[in-house]
């Protein structure tokens, strides 16, 4: 990898293509819904896109979230690069517990109170449904990318995971109070680019692009997200 040195990792974030859950506006979590039939062919045109990148900028791994809307969508890259998916849990949707399958309407309605704390001002500690707090899915998920980036020193590496924790990610990244990710777009297959580097056995980092999704934007494709979980 031309670009990075052995004490760094290039990390290109990837949210998966639009799955059912954005399509109906279902609060997804790790409800394991598949992509839809515009999100499989997001997913198609995001792999030519990388393919042409191979030749000149090699890609080493590919990691997904083991929710079938994530890995659905790095199957086509595989297949285009020929490398191997790697299933990881890990890199998860935040959990939301009860929430999981219900429609935003029905959240607010059923979840009142719960609902309040989170939107449009996110408490970061609030557990939501039962399940994590966005602090919590965001340690997660960070911790998970250490790990990818401190295998993967001096290499390019594909992370395919989800819109709310790639969200929660970037802002720890760029060192924003969590609450204000909700600033920070990640729409279906946009690529966020990130170094990892290490220092002394710690990882710190470093946003490259944000939210990149020039292989929809020649076909005239809907670009915003339905929902970021």
């Amino acid at each position: 990898m031309p670009s990075s040195t052995g004490t760094s990792a290039e990390l290109w974030l990837i949210r998966h293509g639009e799955s059912i859950g954005n399509r109906e506006q279902i609060y997804q979590g790790q409800n394991d819904l598949p992509l839809s039939p515009l999100g499989h062919q997001q997913a198609v045109l995001l792999a030519e896109r990388l393919a042409s990148l191979q030749p000149i900028q090699p890609f080493s791994a590919i990691y997904s979230s083991d929710l079938q809307r994530a890995v659905q969508t790095a199957l086509p890259a595989s297949q285009a690069i020929g490398l191997p998916v790697i299933d990881h849990g890990g890199l998860r949707e935040i959990d939301v517990g009860l929430w999981s399958g219900l429609t935003f309407t029905d959240i607010q309605s059923r979840f009142p109170e719960e609902w309040a704390a989170s939107y449009p001002v996110m408490d970061p500690d609030r557990v939501r449904g039962g399940g994590e707090s966005y602090r919590q899915a965001q340690e997660r998920v960070v911790h998970s990318l250490q790990e990818i980036a401190a295998g993967h020193l001096g290499e390019r590496v594909l992370v395919f995971f989800h819109g709310g924790v790639m969200q929660a990610v970037l802002a720890h990244i760029m060192q924003l109070p969590l609450p204000n990710k909700r600033f920070l777009q990640t729409a279906n297959t946009s690529i966020s680019r990130v170094r990892l580097t290490s220092d002394n056995g710690r990882l710190s980092g470093l946003v490259l692009g944000m939210n990149d999704v020039a292989h929809l934007e020649r076909t005239g494709q809907r670009l915003a997200s339905v929902g970021p979980e």
